[in-house]
């Protein structure tokens, strides 16, 4: 007889739902690198990507994830690669990577890509009901995408031969395929201001406007995001309507009242006012001691965020020091200027409550 054999050892069982990370499906992957990047966790997340990569070279999900997470974060070669592979495998389908390609190249490439991304939508419009929510959402897509084409031609192509037409022609087809995208008649107004057609540029901000004034302004979806609206504050502050600037502002001030631009842009626009007092024969000191606050908070939160548009914190760091000179105080100190008191951010706009912040 050979060797008494002992019993064999069992095998560790597995627990219920557990898997390792290699039996994994793709769907399960996908979804778990989604679930980590919602989570900000976009280290683990881009792990997770690179073994659904490993899984399966050519699955575009995949490469557009780890795209946008490299995207995230600042590794931007790598990212437009993994989108560029997207490209090759589904040129025709997919608008998605050539939307972040239109956001991260420029001049006529740049439109070229959002042009390939208009028509992958359109190719998903086709294969849905024209009245669903889908093919809503579609349509805003699309409008989005011409109005980010004619931003190109109003900036970094603008010495185009046929940048002017191709601004027409954009906007045009943004109106036709969504009338009701707040962003084509804003974009709409820029052109009108480059071409000296301040009325009209008027009625193109009071007509998008109007479009999402009295949607649900805490559903981010029923209203324009809030970098867009940063940009209808300029475009009102260079069509000298401060008081509908300060309105727009004082939305945005509530949903994050963190941000440089927004505290530039107060100070800028109580600076005006207090030049137009001025010119009126009226009292500047109070608009400018308004100004002198936001100012040097803009500067003080650019200072703890490392911003990075020096321009503009140079800008408010040269009005801050003129304000200085005229304002009735030492030093920069507000104590005394204008009966200045503690300023409550909370309500710094706020006409109803606080009158030294309207004029």
């Amino acid at each position: 007889m050979g060797p008494r054999r002992g019993k064999m050892a069992k095998r560790p069982s597995k627990k219920a739902g557990s898997q390792t990370k290699s039996e994994l499906t793709m769907d399960q992957l996908l979804t778990k690198t989604q679930e980590l990047m919602d989570d900000n966790n976009y280290e683990l997340a881009f792990k997770t990507a690179v073994q659904a990569i490993e899984l399966d070279e050519t699955n575009t999900r995949a490469l557009l994830l780890a795209s946008i997470i490299q995207l995230e974060s600042g590794d931007i070669e790598p990212a437009i690669n993994c989108l560029l592979r997207c490209v090759e495998i589904s040129p025709d389908r997919g608008f998605e990577k050539y939307m972040y390609l239109g956001q991260f190249t420029v001049e006529l490439a740049s439109v070229n890509y959002y042009q390939c991304g208009i028509n992958a939508l359109q190719l998903d419009l086709n294969d849905v009901p024209s009245d669903s929510e889908h093919a809503r959402v579609l349509k805003r897509k699309m409008a989005e995408a011409y109005v980010a084409m004619t931003e190109i031609y109003l900036t970094d192509c603008c010495f185009e031969s046929d940048a002017e037409a191709k601004c027409e022609e954009f906007l045009r087809l943004g109106a036709e395929i969504d009338p009701e995208c707040p962003e084509v008649y804003q974009t709409m107004a820029s052109v009108r201001l480059s071409q000296n057609q301040p009325e009209n540029a008027r009625e193109c901000v009071t007509k998008s406007m109007s479009l999402w004034a009295n949607k649900d302004q805490n559903d981010p979806t029923q209203i324009p995001s809030y970098e867009n609206r940063l940009a209808l504050v300029r475009l009102l502050l260079e069509l000298d309507d401060k008081d509908g600037a300060l309105n727009v502002m004082e939305r945005l001030q509530k949903e994050d009242d963190e941000s440089v631009d927004l505290w530039y842009l107060y100070g800028w626009t109580y600076y005006l006012q207090g030049e137009e007092a001025e010119a009126n024969g009226g009292d500047k000191i109070e608009m400018f001691a308004s100004a002198w606050e936001c100012f040097n908070q803009a500067i003080k939160l650019a200072t703890l965020q490392e911003f990075e548009n020096d321009g503009l914190v140079d800008h408010a760091r040269e009005l801050v020091a003129l304000i200085g000179t005229v304002l009735p105080s030492t030093n920069g100190d507000l104590d005394d200027a204008a009966d200045a008191q503690e300023v409550d951010w909370e309500n710094i706009s706020s006409g109803d409550e606080d009158d030294e912040m309207t004029g």
